[in-house]
């Protein structure tokens, strides 16, 4: 069944009645997605229902606004879950508090805190949105640790747990993974303790330093990691064997939506990984360690400054940009050596050129 009637199904039972679940975790790590900043109250230590929410939010943005609030399928169907999630037992009284959305020159981040009922706490951060800054951050996870959404997921996690509640579930959606993954390594021992799991919902993992560090083999035994059976996000660096592969409705990178993921009961239907995810791991993994972090950066900052050249700002814009323009670019850019022109024409190439159905 899919999250819609997952909902209408679990919604009749408190989490008293039934337990917090893994689809759970991916309804509150989504919800991090949405635009709250004109509808939560900035003091972080207000709080409002999650019904009180939505009545809010859509007084605010009828039907009509919610569609043009944002043009991303991912979006739209968490702010229909949202709508769902409101009218039913399970959500309608969990407690939204310490809404952030942040958008600098170098940093994306967002994170929503979510009091369950349950003596727990979610915190859920944002993950990936469309913007130019926010992949350039990600890519920089490859070469840097840590970045500033990491160091800000850490503060944040620090402010909810002084807030509210002494147990902790920390979790988040692709980027929003990887800061929840973050937030632990990064905070201090009486924060760690508290929290009891940590969701990595098809988020990417760490270079091997991090990989390998102790507090990352104390995190281990917390966390819970889902990726779809063509996850390309969620095989990008570092991470461990025991994640959870589930399947889809959709094909290839559009698995990476959480709200296409295929629910059977309180789970989600387990499937295996694709031989097609299996070698873009593999890639991933020989080019990054081909390279030094110096150079590897000095390649992902020319690979943005060409993005930039190309008018593109956000992630929408590849559909409107021909492949023929970027490499332009490339060859005209006297800054690159000769290898790093074709490195970044064989990146391109791969980025812009359809998946192939056998491929996958």
């Amino acid at each position: 069944m899919t999250l819609r009637e997952y909902i209408e199904k679990q919604g009749v039972y408190s989490f008293q009645e039934k337990p917090f679940n893994e689809v759970d975790n991916i309804l509150f790590s989504n919800l991090s997605y949405i635009d709250f900043r004109e509808i939560l109250p900035i003091a972080p230590r207000e709080r409002l229902r999650l019904s009180e929410v939505c009545q809010k939010f859509t007084e605010k943005y009828d039907k009509k606004a919610r569609r043009k609030l944002t043009t991303a399928p991912f979006i739209q169907a968490v702010l229909t879950d949202f709508l769902a999630m409101a009218e039913t037992k399970r959500y309608r009284d969990v407690f939204l508090f310490h809404y952030v959305w942040e958008l600098e020159y170098n940093s994306q981040f967002s994170a929503l805190s979510f009091d369950v009922g349950d003596g727990f706490l979610y915190v859920s951060f944002g993950g990936t949105d469309e913007s130019l800054v926010s992949w350039k951050e990600d890519f920089r996870l490859s070469y840097e640790f840590p970045v500033l959404a990491q160091e800000k997921a850490s503060q944040y996690l620090r402010k909810s747990i002084s807030f509210f509640g002494p147990k902790i579930r920390v979790g988040g959606h692709s980027k929003g993974g990887n800061l929840a993954m973050a937030s632990y390594l990064l905070s201090p021992f009486w924060v760690r303790r508290k929290v009891q799991v940590v969701y990595n919902n098809d988020g990417p993992g760490f270079r091997e330093k991090e990989f390998t560090s102790r507090r990352y083999k104390e995190m281990v035994h917390k966390l819970h990691m889902l990726i779809p059976e063509q996850s390309v996000f969620g095989v990008l660096l570092r991470h461990p064997s025991n994640y959870a592969v589930v399947k889809s409705s959709s094909l290839g990178l559009f698995q990476h939506d959480s709200t296409t993921w295929i629910v059977k009961n309180t789970t989600f239907e387990r499937g295996k990984k694709s031989k097609w995810s299996e070698r873009i791991e593999k890639r991933i993994f020989e080019w990054i360690s081909s390279y030094p972090d110096e150079e590897r950066e000095s390649l992902i900052q020319s690979f943005f400054s060409v993005l930039e050249r190309a008018g593109i700002t956000k992630l929408s814009d590849f559909r409107l940009t021909k492949l023929e323009k970027i490499l332009s670019i490339i060859k005209e850019n006297q800054k690159l050596e000769k290898e790093e022109k074709e490195q970044l024409i064989h990146a391109f190439r791969r980025l812009l050129s359809p998946i192939k159905e056998e491929e996958r």
